[in-house]
């Protein structure tokens, strides 16, 4: 048996983050196909979250208010994981390396790494999903709409135009 190393440990990362690819893709796919509505805004700002999708996954539409000049919000598809099943592919994975998680815990402990955030980041980067854990729950949330996008983008259209001005 070899020892592991840190792109052995980076390669069992990014095989976790693949093994949700299909979760990931009905998100994005969940998110192009959705029609945000003033109504379906209007009735989740009631409710603050609505159910969209519920096979193969439960999909649902998530509003966060922002504290802004615009009463800004953030609409987010969301969808739930329990820490368990990450925890399982993560056992299943590594044992499909040849280590234990043992193994990947005690090379951790001794280099000041952290799987569990390192597969989050990897999430974010390749799929642009965040993931947290709330309550031995994994939550999963992809922006679909962002205020500030608006907001951002007419500041940079009155600095433009300023700048024609001058």
């Amino acid at each position: 048996m070899f020892s592991l190393t840190y792109d052995l440990w980076k390669e069992i990362i990014e095989d976790i983050a693949q093994a949700h690819d299909s979760l990931f893709a009905a998100m994005h796919q969940a998110a192009e196909e959705l029609q945000l509505s003033a109504a379906l805004i209007d009735d989740l700002k009631k409710k603050r979250e609505l159910t969209i999708a519920n096979d193969p996954w439960e999909l649902q539409l998530a509003i966060e208010f922002i504290d802004d000049k615009i009463n800004g919000f953030t609409i987010f598809l969301v969808a739930k994981e329990p820490l368990e099943v990450l925890e399982e592919i993560k056992a299943n994975i590594a044992s499909d390396q040849g280590f234990s998680l043992e193994d990947i815990e005690g090379f951790e402990l001794e280099h000041g790494l952290d799987m569990q955030e390192e597969i989050f980041v990897e999430i974010e980067e390749s799929y642009g999903v965040t993931a947290e854990i709330r309550e031995n729950v994994i939550i999963y949330e992809l922006v679909v709409f962002d205020s500030q996008d608006i907001d951002n983008s007419l500041s940079g259209n009155l600095a433009q135009d300023e700048d024609l001005v001058n």
